[in-house]
């Protein structure tokens, strides 16, 4: 089993046929984003060029605010900051933006050993069936066989990693936890278990151990994205969006076509009252899959938070084009109408 690269549960199908993965997706996370239509504050400031957004971008926690001097005693003290102005149209925070296929690697090698030329061992065969009644959606009878294949082959790696992400199927996260464990126990550098184990803990709410799991993944597999697009996402869990923002950075320089981590780092910007790196963001998705409604939706809160009504409406419109029963994208829509001018 090779050390430098993750190995998803669809390596199976180097020697079983369809992959156990097509069924065991990695759960939606939620991240809610800033008003659509709060009044920005001075998008420019802490001196970001007008022309580049992404000026700031060598630190990823942004300009930030200049290093205070030493005190004085004449000093006059500062003057308070202004409140932030209330939204002045009640419009819902950007829809969530979700984690879907895992990213494909090809050439992968397979979990299972090499029995030269003989057919598959009877713990084997039992992921097989395990495969087959999770495709069908029968969860509990699948985990039943991954537990007799455990019984027949107890050091059998890649039948731990079935049933964790099986019993969190089933919302066990806890047994989820417990198998992933026992399989890193016989294989300690399978970056795919940790990942599995870090969105277990999520899901437990043990964010903190959810993020060890995520970087020993990522340290591990340094070409897939995924840990670090569930890292920001743990992160945006514990309100620390500027370092999520560049945890997906990070997911992004890994694989720069990877979607997912451009929609996540678009709404953890808007949560940052950047708008204007957010609107990058989206236009990247759309330039991936103009399909998605998540990133035209999305745009358009980015355009209005800028006060650019026109352009968010007809950002609106086109996700509406795309799903027409897309409630969010119409109560924008309405809301924006009388500002656009229409």
């Amino acid at each position: 089993m090779s050390t430098s690269r993750a190995r998803p549960l669809r390596r199976l199908a180097c020697r079983l046929g369809p992959p156990f993965a097509c069924g065991l997706l990695a759960a939606a996370i939620a991240i809610a984003a800033a008003p659509a239509f709060a009044q920005p504050d001075n998008p420019q400031a802490g001196g970001v060029p007008e022309d580049d957004p992404f000026a700031d971008e060598l630190n990823p926690f942004g300009p930030g605010p200049a290093r205070p001097a030493p005190p004085r005693p004449a000093a006059p003290r500062p003057a308070p900051q202004p409140e932030r102005p209330a939204p002045r149209v009640p419009v819902p925070f950007p829809e969530a933006t979700i984690p879907g296929e895992p990213a494909e690697r090809p050439g992968r090698p397979s979990a299972l050993p090499d029995r030269g030329g003989f057919g598959p061992s009877a713990a084997e065969s039992l992921l097989v069936e395990a495969e087959a009644l999770d495709r069908a959606g029968k969860f509990a009878e699948a985990r039943v066989k991954l537990e007799q294949a455990i019984a027949q082959d107890p050091k059998l790696p890649i039948a731990y990693l079935a049933l964790g992400v099986v019993a969190r199927r089933l919302g066990d996260f806890e047994g989820s936890v417990d198998a992933l464990s026992k399989g890193l126990q016989l294989d300690p550098q399978d970056s795919e278990m940790y990942l599995r184990r870090g969105i277990a803990w999520f899901h437990l709410g043990l964010y903190g151990i959810a993020l060890e799991d995520f970087e020993e993944a990522a340290g591990i597999a340094y070409d897939d994205p995924r840990p670090e697009l569930w890292r920001g996402l743990t992160l945006v869990e514990l309100d620390r969006p500027l370092e999520a923002i560049n945890a997906y950075a990070s997911a992004i320089r890994r694989d720069r076509t990877y979607m997912l981590a451009y929609l996540n780092r678009g709404l953890a910007y808007l949560a940052a009252d950047q708008p204007r790196k957010a609107e990058f963001d989206f236009d990247q998705a759309i330039r991936h899959d103009p399909r998605d409604v998540r990133a035209w939706f999305n745009r358009g809160v980015a355009l209005a938070r800028q006060g650019r009504h026109r352009e968010a409406a007809h950002s609106y419109e086109e996700a509406l084009k795309r799903d027409p029963k897309h409630e969010p994208s119409r109560r924008n829509l309405q809301a924006v109408g009388g500002m656009a001018g229409r």
